[in-house]
Order: C-alpha cells, then structure tokens, then sequence
C-alpha cells in the first residue's frame, strides 16, 4: 500500500489514448529539461577546457613562481644569493635568472611591441616546458656578445623574416651621441623560432642571451628576477606566502595566478554569468513541466475522487503527483547528462565540421588559443543535476497540492 501512490504515479506518466495534448506538453517539458541541462554542461565543459588548455600553454612558457627587484630600479642586486633563500624550500625544483623589459622589433620598416626576456639558455630549459623544446643547437648559439635572438612563430610569421635574417631592436633607452639624443637600437640575428601554442607568447615574445639583454637594456647590474618551477603549480599561491615570508627587503615574490589574475577573474565571471543564463532554460522547462501537471491533475479529477473515496489520503494523493512530476524531472535530467556530455566529447569534432563547413576559425588573438576543447567535471554535472532535481519537486509541489486539496463530492457531481 505504501509504495501504491508511486506506482499511480508512475501510470500517469505514460501516455494513454485519449491525452495525446497533455502527452505532447510533457514531452516538452522533459525536452526543455533535455536542452537546458545539456547547454549548461557542454558550455561550462569548453570553458572549462578552454581555462585548461590557456593554462597548461601558459605554465609551459612562464615560470610557476618569480622573484623580482621591489625596488625604484627594479632589479635584484648581484648580491643576492637565490640558493640560501630558495634551498629550504623542497617544493622548489629549479630556478633560473633572467632580465626583462619591454621594445619594438622589425625589419627596419615595420615594427612591432614586444616583450624582451634574456635567459641563460643552460638553466632556462629547467623552468621553461617551452624553451627545453628548441632544437639544441638553436638554444647553444644563444652565447653571450653574439646578439641572436628567438622568435614565436607567429611573431617571426608577422615581420616576415627567417632564420639568419637581421632584426632591428629598438628598446625604451636613450643613446647620446654627435646628432643629439637617439632611441636605443640593435641589430640581432635571428638563430630560430619557438610555438608554445599560446598567441600572446607566439606573437609577442622573443628570448635573447641573459648578459646581452642587460647590455640591451642598460641594466645597473644584477638581474630582473628568478624563474621558479615546482611540481604542482596550483601549490604556488600558498608556496608564494610562504617564500615571500623569507626573502629580504627589495625582492618581492609572484606567481602565474597573481600575474595572470585578470583573465583567470574576467573567465571565472563569464562562467557564472554564463550559468545564471543558462538556468533560466531549465526553469523555463520548469515552468511548462508545471503547466503539464496542472493539466494532468485537471483530466484526472474524477480519478483523484475515486481514489479519496477507497481510501487514499491527502498525503498519498500528493505523492502521486510528486512522482509524477519527478519521473518527468528525472528522465529531462539523465537526457540532458548525457547529451551533453557526448556533445563535449565531440567539440574538437564539431569545431572541425564547422571549419570545413563555414570556413570559420576561432580567433587566436581573443581566446589565446587556436582549437577548443572541453572538460568536463563530475562535481559540476552533479551540481547541475540536482539543480535540476531540486528544481522540478518545487515546481511539481503547486499540481501536487491542488489534486491533494480535491473534493471527491464535488467533483464526481459534475460526471
């Protein structure tokens, strides 16, 4: 008897002749449910994927933590020893100095803004993923007096040179000489390329050696700061209070997430903005679940009367409707699940027919990456499934309470 009103409940989600417009409302409903549902998992899935991959491409190229000059200059002195500050720290696999500053490069006609990073091509590949993937040869010709330089791709693409050609370098300093004041400039060979697959790096980065880019930039002596690389980068925050803690006055310690905390914070946004959006899909489907009921509840009036007069209680009644109403919100779900989670297995796939079929290509210099990918969470697709969940007892509940609320006399007078 306990489990009675369930299985009624179960009968009336069935369609039966005689209620194709109330069967076709509930097909709607589960299929708004369907659509809501898998929007919401397949677009956190690609932002998901897309922080991911933006991420990964980015740690490849930068270091997990740095050490950086606090002072006016901001230059870390040549007495400071990185060893004794860095050694007691296990976390810490490597580190390696480098010097940075900002100029334009080019071919003596045009040029472009870039960053300008000087490494010593020795330790750089033991913090740099990127870096330790330049041909050998490439990295061992970056000696110090030869000038050469290392370009991205795409930056190397842009100005339209090749390996060998001169590259001016025009730096933010100032030159005294017999025709007055001139911008700083140098003339260095290009010795390669690097493809990081991020197009900032790709476009707006080039490595050149550590003791000619202070040269470059008329360093005071002493470098700009120590990369650091450690095992686990998402350990870097609190691995950064805990360096930060130690170092002395003028050299002040970073990470990826505080150098890179604009767009990390203006995606963490979108994606709630972007699911508050998406859930107004689902209560709409929410809302059409509850016209379906209520029209169910309308039809099966002198059923409820029956049903009260054997000896079925308010309660019971109730239940009926709440199983009903959450084996139309169940099955929207488990549909949802998995269609979305198909569709975010196949975005490469759906991103390819688009190219193919459109011509359309995802703009590199916007999202920083070329191809999109997703990844999909188990903790948010639960979320969303009870959500979900949540949301059709509550809107099941108003029928639910209607059909309780029936009068068996009333209504079978009117049959």
């Amino acid at each position: 008897m306990r489990m009675l009103p369930s299985l009624i409940g179960f009968r009336y989600s069935h369609a039966r002749r005689g209620s194709n417009f109330i069967s076709l409302n509930a097909i709607l409903a589960i299929t708004g449910i369907t659509i809501g549902i898998a929007a919401l998992i397949v677009v956190l899935s690609v932002m998901n994927g897309v922080v991911s991959e933006v991420r990964d491409k980015m740690l490849a190229m930068t270091a997990h933590l740095s050490l950086r000059g606090g002072d006016v200059s901001g230059v870390i002195q040549p007495d400071f020893a990185a060893d004794k500050y860095l050694a007691p720290f296990d976390e810490v696999k490597a580190y390696a100095p480098y010097v940075e500053g900002q100029g334009l490069i080019g071919d003596g006609r045009h040029f472009q803004g870039v960053m300008i990073q000087g490494v010593d091509a020795h330790q750089e590949p033991s913090v740099s993923a990127t870096f330790a993937k330049i041909d050998p040869g490439v990295r061992e010709a970056l000696i110090p007096g030869s000038f050469g330089i290392i370009l991205g791709k795409g930056l190397a693409d842009d100005i339209g040179v090749q390996v060998g050609d001169k590259i001016t370098v025009i730096v933010p300093k100032i030159t005294t000489s017999a025709a007055g004041l001139l911008p700083r400039l140098k003339r260095f060979t290009l010795l390669g390329t690097f493809s990081s697959g991020h197009y900032q790096y790709d476009n707006q980065f080039v490595w050149v050696n550590l003791e000619d880019a202070a040269r470059l930039l008329q360093l005071p002596g002493g470098v700009s700061g120590y990369h650091l690389r450690i095992d686990d980068p998402m350990q870097a925050p609190p691995l950064r209070r805990k360096i930060a803690a130690e170092l002395p006055y003028g050299v002040y310690a970073s990470d990826w997430s505080l150098d890179h905390a604009a767009y990390f914070n203006a995606v963490q946004t979108e994606k709630h903005a972007m699911f508050i959006i998406l859930c107004l899909i689902v209560i709409v489907a929410a809302f059409g679940l509850l016209s379906s009921m209520y029209m169910v509840v309308t039809e099966k009036r002198r059923d409820i009367a029956i049903l009260r007069t054997m000896g079925m209680t308010r309660a019971q009644i109730r239940q009926v409707f709440l199983t009903q109403g959450m084996t139309f919100g169940g099955l929207g779900t488990l549909l949802g699940v998995i269609f979305g989670i198909i569709l975010s297995l196949n975005i490469p796939n759906l991103m390819t027919f688009m190219r193919e079929a459109t011509g359309y290509e995802l703009p590199a210099q916007l999202y920083f990456i070329s191809q999109l990918s997703a990844r999909i969470d188990p903790m948010v697709v639960l979320a969303i499934s009870v959500v979900t969940l949540v949301l059709t007892l509550l809107f099941s509940v108003i029928p639910a309470q209607i059909a309780a609320r029936t009068e068996p006399a009333r209504s079978l007078s009117h049959e």
